[in-house]
C-alpha cells in the first residue's frame, strides 16, 4: 500500500506559485508523474495554495522523491524550504542551503527511505 507524503513549500510568496512549480517539476520525472496530486484546500480561491501530495510505493520511490525535491531547490534563486510529512507524524525538511550540501541531502534521503520502509505491522 502506498504511503502518502505531503509537501509544503515556504517561505517564499506566493506559496501557491512555488507549490505549482514543485508539482510540475515532480511530474516531469517519469517515475513520479502519476503519483503527484495538487488539490485545493477548503476555502482556497482559484489559483490559491493547495495540498501537494505524492504517493510512494517503496524506498526507491521515496528516494526519487527526495532527490527530485533537492533538484528543484537547487534550481531556485529565492529562499525556499520544502517540508515532507506523513499522517503518522514523520517529517523532514530540506532547504536551498541544505539542497546544495550533499551530506544533508544524503541524510534526508536516508531518513525518507527508512520512514517509508518501516513495518507498520
Amino acid at each position: 500500500m502506498p504511503e502518502t507524503i505531503t509537501l509544503a513549500v515556504g517561505p517564499d510568496l506566493p506559496a501557491a506559485d512555488a507549490q505549482r512549480s514543485l508539482a510540475s517539476w515532480l511530474r516531469a520525472d517519469d517515475r513520479l508523474r502519476g503519483a503527484v496530486s495538487l488539490t485545493p484546500t477548503d476555502g482556497a480561491s482559484e489559483g490559491g495554495a493547495g495540498v501537494l501530495r505524492v504517493a510512494v510505493e517503496d524506498a526507491g520511490a521515496a528516494m526519487v522523491l527526495v532527490q527530485a525535491v533537492a533538484g528543484w531547490l537547487t534550481h531556485r534563486r529565492d529562499d525556499a524550504t520544502v517540508r515532507l510529512s506523513r499522517p503518522d507524524g514523520w517529517s523532514a525538511e530540506v532547504d536551498v542551503h541544505h539542497a546544495r550540501d550533499m551530506e544533508q541531502v544524503t541524510a534526508l534521503i536516508d531518513a525518507a527511505v527508512r520512514a517509508v520502509t518501516v513495518d507498520k505491522g
